[in-house]
């Protein structure tokens, strides 16, 4: 899990590590976390180039129909949510300090120099006004705006009246980082400085290095190698589904 947890770090690395593991176990618990071997809706089966495949259509086979099912999928997103999630305003919580966590034990100063908090839009939001309660900082959202079916991030009024001040970019995850990147554009073309985004988890599929280019640190809670092991771990998923979800993330970083 994150280096923050590591023995050694903190006097409440045990307290800490226990959220860590009730976080994870819960994420799986309402639905949040699911594989191909869940019993859930999502989980479709279809003939595949190889023979028969189970698992879950994303975005990106809307334009790569033929590419394989995914074997995980995650839905980290509240009831309230544009795209409804099973996320309760408990965990949303529970998600969020362990967030604000990893951000404050990593002895970043940019933890402690936060004037105000951003969510990407929508999903991001309800951990950044969580998150924003935390750090004693401003919240504000982004707008989204449609034009010829396309979907992109605009500024915020709230956003354009902190000129010069710093602001902490939130979201539930990240995978290959495009929402985070325009997100910080806006940011920062309103005059904002970004240095720090923090999410929930890290599909590991390129999203941290993507942000490193262009000046921004990662900040995470779970990886999915994390989430894995924790499952494993516990008996909720077989070491073998562990191996293929993880062959599967390190065919599609390929891409």
């Amino acid at each position: 899990m994150a280096p923050w947890y590591q023995p050694g770090r903190r006097s409440n690395v045990l307290s800490a590590y226990g959220k860590l593991r009730s976080l994870g176990l819960a994420l799986m618990d309402v639905g949040s976390v699911l594989t191909s071997a869940s019993d859930h809706p999502r989980v479709i089966e279809r003939q595949g180039p190889t023979g028969p495949e189970r698992g879950f259509l994303l975005k990106h086979h809307e334009k790569n129909p033929s590419d394989p099912l995914s074997p995980f999928f995650l839905n980290l997103r509240t009831p309230y949510s544009p795209t409804p999630g099973p996320l309760t305003p408990e965990l949303v919580e529970h998600a969020a300090e362990c967030m604000w966590s990893s951000l404050v034990m990593e002895d970043s100063d940019s933890a402690f120099d936060i004037d105000v908090v951003v969510g990407v839009p929508r999903a991001g939001d309800p951990f950044a006004k969580v998150i924003a309660g935390l750090a004693v900082a401003a919240w504000c959202s982004l707008a989204k705006e449609e034009n010829g079916g396309t979907r992109s991030i605009a500024p915020h009024r709230s956003a354009l009246a902190a000129v010069g001040q710093t602001a902490l970019l939130v979201d539930d995850m990240i995978t290959k980082a495009d929402s985070k990147l325009e997100a910080i554009k806006v940011l920062r073309d309103a005059g904002l400085a970004v240095t720090d985004v923090v999410v929930l988890v890290d599909r590991e599929q390129g999203g941290r290095e993507e942000l490193a280019r262009h000046g921004c640190e990662l900040h995470t809670v779970f990886t999915i190698a994390d989430l894995l092991d924790l499952y494993v771990e516990c008996g909720r998923i077989d070491p073998k589904l562990r191996l293929e979800i993880t062959a599967y993330i390190a065919d599609y970083a390929m891409r």
